[in-house]
Order: C-alpha cells, then structure tokens, then sequence
C-alpha cells in the first residue's frame, strides 16, 4: 500500500502533468464536455444539483447553502473557485477536502473516457479535470447535493456541461472579466444566462441590474422555466468581528434573530438569495426545517470574506477583487470601523478596472500600502499601484510594500491598536497571507 508520502509525490506529478491554462483558447469547448460527461454516465444526474453563476457572492450563497443543508442532515458536495492554498479546496464533502488519494483514484477512473475520446490529458484544462473529477467523486460518495459554481461566466464554462440542474442560481452580475465576457453589465449576463437549462428552476436576486434581470428573463422564458426573485428585507440587528444578527421579512419568510457566523453588508444579498433557493427547495418537498437554517447559518465555513486574520489591531481580509465587490466591501469596513483609522493593503491584477477600484478605496482610506500579488503574469507592481492612486488623488498617503510580510507590519504600526487593517484586491493577495500564516504555524512547530 502506498506510503502517504509517495501519494503526495503521485498527486504533485499529477497536478504538474495538467494544462495549467484555466481557459485553452477562445472555442467554446462545453460540447466536448458535454460528450465527456455523458460518456461518463452523468454523474451529476445521481443528486440534486443547484448550478451558480454570477460576478459576486457565489462562493457565500453556495456556502451558506452547504452549511444549511449539512444541518438538515444531507451529504453535500461543493464545487467552487478559485482555490487559496491547494486546488483540492475547490471539491468538498461536507467541508472535507477531497483526498489526494481519492483524487488519484477519481483520475484514474475517468482517464480511460478521454482516451477513449482520442483526447490527450493535456487536451483538458486543470479547471475541467477539477470539475470533471469532482462530479465523478460526488456520484461515488453518493452525496444528496451537488452544488457547482461557475468559474466564469457561464455558455463557456465547463460546469455548464452538465444537464439540467434543479436550481439555477444567479448572484449579482457585474463587470468583470470584461475582456472575455463583454464590456457591459448586457453582455456579461448574455454570457451567464446560457446556463439556463429546460427543466430548471431559476432563482436570482429582486434588485439585480435591471439590464441583467432583462436577459435572465429573457432566457428563462425561453427555454420556459420559471424564474424567481428574492426579495425578502433584511436588517442588521447587531454585528460584531465575526458574526451578526439580522431580522429577515418578505418573500412569504420571517427570520428574526437570525445569527450568522460572517460579518458584511454585502452578506445581506447572498443571505436573501440563499433563503429565496432553500425556500423553493422547502417547496419541492426537502426536508429542511426551520433549526437546520439557524444552524446552518452559524455554520457556515467561509474563508476569505471580510474574515478576522488579527487583533489589536483588528485585522481583515477580504477577497474583493472588482468595483462591485469593492464597493461593498468599503461599505461593510466603514460600518466596522466607526470612528477608527483604516488602513488598506491593496494589490491588484493589472487586468481588472484598477482606477474604478482605487477610486472607491482612497477616500475610505486614512493610508493605502499597497503590495504586487504573486501573479508575475498579471500583477501590477505595488509601485506602480501607488503612482495610479497618487495620480487620482495627489497628497493621499500611500506607500509601496516590498512584500506582504512589511504590508502587514507597517499596516498594524500606522493602524495602531485600536485601529483596523484591511487586505484586499486579489485572491492571490489572500493566498500571501494564508501562506504567512502556515509559515507562522510551522516555525511554532
């Protein structure tokens, strides 16, 4: 029997083997897909299945949907992106990471399909081997859900290869992306709606972007399923570092002294989604009962979003990486904040809408450090970051970190004890401090 070591070494060579491209080219390659996973017996087909997309809040709609439905005693399998610190995060059953050996064995299962296909393995993106695997261990381990997030956009995306899901779920739609996806809030959701599948139900958000919510119900007429908004009213109680209570109305719900296990205002939109989609499932007769959704709730297993990383001074870290996200991420920080100084600690891709972004950031600010995420291919240069925030507002305090090591000390030092630090901008922003904070842990060891 393999040592656990010489299965690490295995899963290593493996993932060294894949086409690291998340995208390989510009042809819509769900077809191809769609012949895999048929030739696989469609896994997807053996548990329920809700399919998310949209710009922001997929990953904490599918989360807190996981955790609910976890309470109510179902076996979930979570499919999500990107990863922080290792790919195996993206798969989960009832948040446990798919094993390295299990996800060697699901390889090796599905291997011999795409051979049979004429296909090569480098014929399959890393991001399709992920889901393709991940589909094929959730049949395996039999689990009652499958929830499966799009990794962007949605007619091109490999999830969308799978047949009609029970729910189709849709976050808010912003810009992002928009070289792949389209330069307006229209086109995006062009892109997102084609996973709208006859025989779904589709659920998305009653203050979506009016030109979004005309494409997705556009398409839900057309493929004839319904489409349902959530639009329940809901209200801070009480917030603190790590939780807050909220009094939920509307929608046919009431939910006073609803406690939840995340923090941020932005929090509130993914809530009313996820209440709106396990209202439809209560009506499709699934057996989720009112202490399973408050238990879910103070359960819910998030990393990343606005989450406490330190004290005194109150440290945040958040993934916010577009001017939506941005945008609400201030709003929930300001909240926090009261009358304390912020300091930010930004990096960004150079590829996103950087001054959009800077814009929003610097008049919250009282000092920006920025940082250059571990990204060679992509990454603005914490330099040049600090020249775009100086040359839109000239005499803001800004300084350039040489790593995120000297962000966080210079941050905490500006910030003082009573202060607060945010760390934003990318996911690889939160994976330098995630890889910190293991290596803290090592030298404790």
């Amino acid at each position: 029997m393999p040592t656990k070591q010489t299965i690490h070494e295995m899963y290593q060579a493996l993932i060294g083997q894949f086409n690291q491209d998340r995208l390989v080219g510009n042809v819509n390659r769900v077809p191809l897909l769609r012949r895999l996973v048929a030739a696989l017996s469609h896994p997807e087909q053996h548990a329920h299945v809700i399919h998310i997309a949209g710009t922001n809040g997929k990953g904490s709609t599918g989360a807190m949907l996981a955790a609910v439905l976890q309470a109510a005693g179902f076996k979930v399998g979570r499919f999500s992106s990107p990863a922080i610190l290792d790919d195996r995060e993206q798969i989960q059953i009832n948040n446990q990471w798919i094993s390295e050996a299990d996800f060697i064995d699901t390889y090796t299962e599905i291997l011999p399909v795409v051979q049979n296909m004429g296909l090569s393995v480098n014929a399959i993106s890393i991001f399709e081997w992920q889901f393709l695997i991940s589909i094929v261990w959730f049949r395996n381990q039999r689990v009652d859900y499958m929830i499966l997030e799009a990794g962007l956009g949605g007619k091109t995306d490999a999830t969308n290869a799978i047949s009609a899901p029970q729910l189709t779920v849709f976050n808010k739609v912003a810009l992002d992306h928009m070289q792949i996806l389209g330069d307006t809030i229209e086109k995006i959701a062009i892109q997102k709606s084609k996973i709208i599948k006859p025989g779904t139900t589709v659920v998305t958000l009653g203050d979506q972007a009016p030109d979004a919510l005309r494409v997705l119900q556009k398409e839900a007429t057309k493929q004839a399923v319904p489409l349902i908004l959530a639009q329940a009213d809901i209200t801070v109680q009480a917030i603190s570092d790590d939780e807050m209570t909220v009094n939920v109305t509307g929608d046919d719900q009431s939910w006073p002294n609803l406690r939840l296990n995340v923090i941020g205002v932005f929090q509130l939109q993914n809530l009313r989604l996820a209440l709106a989609v396990l209202s439809v499932l209560r009506q499709k007769k699934a057996a989720i009962s009112d202490a399973a959704v408050r238990t879910g709730l103070q359960q819910i297993q998030l990393p990343d979003r606005l989450t406490p990383i330190g004290q005194r001074p109150l440290t945040l870290l958040d993934v916010a990486h577009n001017p939506d996200g941005m945008t609400a991420l201030v709003q929930s920080v300001s909240m926090l904040a009261a009358d304390k100084p912020i300091i930010w600690i930004l990096g960004v891709l150079a590829d996103k809408a950087v001054a959009d972004m800077v814009a929003i950031v610097t008049p919250a600010a009282k000092a920006i450090i920025t940082v250059t995420p571990d990204n060679p291919q992509r990454a603005m240069s914490a330099v040049t970051l600090a020249k775009c925030i100086l040359a839109q507002t000239p005499g803001a305090r800004v300084a350039a970190a040489t790593s995120m090591a000297e962000a966080l000390e210079h941050g905490r030092q500006l910030a003082g004890p009573d202060g607060l630090v945010v760390v934003s901008g990318s996911f690889y922003v939160a994976r330098e401090v995630a890889e910190l904070a293991t290596g803290a842990a090592d030298h404790d060891d």
